[in-house]
């Protein structure tokens, strides 16, 4: 199922940008090349961040029916941010964890929360 991207949907993603670094101490979201995004395709809000970072990404709606399949064989290397659920967070930390990285921040926005790895 795809998420319809309205004018709303994309001025929240861009807000998300804008106020991400005032809700962690760790600093401004990172968005260089080898920043890898996690986002939702069934979130508008999450949906609206990809698309407007243009970063390499994943799409945990794919990986529910892939049984995580390219998180368990991701060799990380710099950075992970991700808009997802709380669930969908937590089983992502916790798969990223197992490789070595470490959570450096997370903010609640709304239904959805803002994680950073590395």
């Amino acid at each position: 199922m795809r998420t319809k991207l309205t004018r709303r949907s994309i001025l929240q993603g861009a807000l998300l940008v804008a106020t991400a670094a005032s809700a962690h101490a760790g600093g401004a979201l990172v968005t260089d090349s080898t920043t890898l995004f996690v986002y939702d395709s069934r979130e508008a809000q999450s949906l609206a961040l990809r698309e407007r970072l243009g970063l390499p990404a994943i799409d945990v709606a794919q990986q529910h029916a892939e049984r995580w399949s390219a998180l368990r064989a991701l060799q990380p290397e710099g950075r992970i941010a991700g808009l997802t659920k709380w669930s969908d967070h937590v089983l992502v930390r916790t798969l990223l964890e197992e490789k070595g990285l470490r959570l450096r921040s997370e903010a609640r926005r709304g239904a959805l929360f803002y994680w950073d790895m590395s």
